[in-house]
């Protein structure tokens, strides 16, 4: 598993300070560690 260049990811609950992040893409949710996010390069997209 893996996220491609272009996914759009929604945040759907952040754990304490430098924990896990709960996140979805599609149908699809996943867990990913603050460390590997932080790898990642994001563009925020404003709701609406």
């Amino acid at each position: 598993m893996g996220v491609r260049p272009g996914v759009e990811i929604e945040v759907l609950r952040r754990g304490k300070p430098g924990g896990i992040l709960h996140l979805a893409s599609g149908l699809v949710e996943f867990m990913l560690r603050q460390e590997q996010a932080a790898e990642m390069e994001v563009t925020l997209i404003p709701p609406g």
